[in-house]
């Protein structure tokens, strides 16, 4: 994908969890509750409640698995073809956000080096995604939340469907829905 000549391409920002890593199915299987992913709550973006726990009976058994958690997260079947497809229509980055627990950005950089090498270095962590939005930056996220804010602010934004998402209805078809939002938004752009 190319854009035109006399406007710089987009610059791309690549949420982790729920877009390049299956952080539910590993989160779910730490708590030994696999059968949730079956009938999740279609929408629902707040595991605790789809799972039926409180945020700290959630949390606490992520936060004492440590780094390890976070740097060994499997990657999804489309991540390859994922950042083909990103890495070939612009400057791309990294933007993922932390759990509370500090040990969560050192496993996710684990996990970013063990993948491009020791001195990959194209990655933001923080929480406040929309603080990067501007009319020539494209958030690619599963987050609700994340992708409005990010669009209320200047920027483009394209919602990855996942069950947990209002893109819920589109889960069959991602990277076709991905491929069909990018196009437009470099035609656009």
């Amino acid at each position: 994908m190319t854009t035109s000549a006399d406007s710089p391409p987009l610059g791309l920002l690549v949420d982790m969890d729920g877009v390049l890593v299956d952080f539910v199915t590993a989160a779910l299987r730490l708590h030994d509750r696999l059968e949730v992913l079956e009938d999740w709550p279609a929408g629902e973006w707040d595991m605790p409640e789809a799972m039926g726990i409180s945020s700290s009976e959630f949390w606490g058994p992520i936060s004492e698995a440590g780094a390890d958690f976070w740097a060994s997260l499997e990657p999804y079947p489309w991540c390859d073809e994922l950042l083909e497809l990103v890495q070939s229509t612009g400057p791309w980055c990294i933007l993922t956000s932390p759990s509370g627990d500090p040990f969560c950005a050192a496993g996710k950089i684990t996990w970013l080096q063990k993948r491009w090498g020791r001195g990959f270095r194209d990655f933001l962590i923080g929480p406040p995604k929309w603080i990067c939005a501007r009319p020539d930056q494209l958030l690619i996220d599963d987050n609700d939340t994340n992708i409005d804010n990010f669009r209320d602010r200047g920027g483009h934004g394209i919602l990855f469907p996942q069950p947990w998402n209002r893109n819920h209805g589109l889960v069959e078809d991602r990277m076709g829905y991905l491929r069909e939002e990018l196009q437009q938004a470099v035609s656009a752009g």
